[in-house]
């Protein structure tokens, strides 16, 4: 998924204010020091996203039968059953 920088560092302000409203929740670092090491860990989130992507985009356009038209019933299905894949062997989750 690709966001801007500047939406990222919107959502790294929602997510401190939300942890900050959290009764219990105290930072042990400064308020700025704790929103900046949120956007590091959402750009990473993206990267990975990006790069799971890459991989089942990648995947689909190596099928044997012939080139598969993205928006087509058969991509999506095929889309979202290999990110499923990537991303549980990424993560070890499912999607």
């Amino acid at each position: 998924m690709k966001i801007t920088h500047e939406k990222a560092t919107h959502l790294s302000h929602i997510i401190v204010r939300a942890l900050e409203g959290i009764p219990g929740v105290a930072f042990t670092r400064d308020r700025n020091q704790v929103r900046l090491r949120v956007l590091d860990l959402l750009k990473a989130e993206l990267r990975k996203d990006d790069e799971i992507e890459r991989r089942v985009r990648s995947k689909i356009m190596s099928q044997k039968r012939g080139a598969i038209p993205e928006g087509s019933q058969e991509w999506d299905v095929l889309f979202r059953k290999y990110y499923e894949e990537e991303l549980h062997k990424i993560r070890g989750v499912r999607g």
